[in-house]
């Protein structure tokens, strides 16, 4: 299952220069995950789909939250299924495209959360859910490539993400801007916790 940031690793952050993704993932996390990604997204449609499709079968309880895509029958051949799965492999990439620009990425997944909570009310927790699918479809499909390294290249991003999509369903970066308020979210969490 996907970890959150450890509690020794918060305890260390700056509140002036919150640590942004840079300082989590290494340049060899960073190249574990884009050469991944660069084999996941050349057929986004199909892995996609794939991805979406397991979703469903692992965590048969979100498909409550897909009103307008079938949840039974030939989901394979299903158009809307295919739509959406594009549109999570998408994002992703949008995600990955800026391992080095945290605050882009955190715009991105703030828009994202935002959507989900209000208009889609989708709970955060199956973002995990979904992180949790794409780390096993990696797997299914690319077997002994997709090694321990670069299984915990791609949960530490993952954890990271989660972390952010949290803090945006919680609203704290209004608060402080984004990308920081996952950190203060957190330390908050730990001085409460003293």
């Amino acid at each position: 299952m996907l970890e959150l940031i450890s509690k020794a690793q918060l305890s260390s952050y700056n509140l002036e220069h919150p640590p942004g993704i840079m300082a989590l993932l290494t340049d060899a996390d960073k190249k574990n995950i884009q050469h991944i990604w660069a084999k996941l997204f050349e057929n986004p449609e199909e892995n996609g789909k794939t991805v979406v499709i397991k979703l469903f079968k692992d965590y048969p309880e979100t498909k409550a939250y897909f009103k307008n895509i079938p949840t039974e029958g030939n989901l394979q051949e299903d158009p809307l299924v295919r739509f959406h799965g594009r549109r999570v492999m998408v994002a992703l990439n949008q995600v990955v495209e800026n391992l080095d620009n945290w605050k882009q990425a955190c715009r991105i997944l703030d828009r994202l959360a935002d959507k989900h909570k209000n208009v889609h009310q989708v709970p955060a927790v199956n973002f995990q859910s979904m992180f949790q699918v794409i780390l096993n479809v990696c797997k299914d499909l690319l077997g002994n490539e997709f090694s321990t390294e670069v299984s915990l290249s791609w949960e530490k991003l993952f954890g990271l993400l989660s972390e952010q999509i949290n803090a945006s369903y919680v609203s704290l970066h209004d608060q402080f801007g984004p990308g920081v308020g996952t950190h203060l979210m957190a330390l908050t969490v730990l001085n409460e916790s003293e």
